[in-house]
């Protein structure tokens, strides 16, 4: 399960079109979209990790490891994550994770544009 890693790599990518192959590998979820309740909840989850291990660390994790902390942490699975959210979907979720990154960690937020 690589959803959340493909998301995020996708986040980081935003302008750029991947297709969900290139990064992760196709699961039952990838038509799945996600409410803006959940998007908000990805994305200050993100933000907050990020924001306590740094960009480069939050990025390096084992699979695993974000699946437990994203489900011990939120009340989604991980398993909801779209690998491939939409244009919409993806410029809400980069956006609050953008605003969450300005607000709490400014030096973070400069490290994740230019990852």
């Amino acid at each position: 399960m690589k959803e959340i890693r493909g998301l995020l790599l996708l986040l980081m990518v935003t302008g750029t079109t991947i297709s969900a192959t290139t990064v992760t590998t196709p699961t039952a979820s990838v038509a799945q979209t996600i409410s803006k309740d959940q998007q908000s909840i990805l994305a200050r989850w993100t933000a907050g990790k990020i924001c306590a291990m740094g960009v480069d660390v939050f990025y390096s994790l084992p699979e695993p490891e974000l699946k437990a902390s994203f489900e011990r942490e939120t009340s989604m699975r991980y398993e909801d994550i779209p690998q491939d959210p939409n244009d919409q979907e993806r410029a809400r979720i980069t956006g609050q994770l953008m605003g969450y990154l300005m607000a709490a960690c400014p030096l973070e937020l400069e490290n994740y544009k230019n990852r």
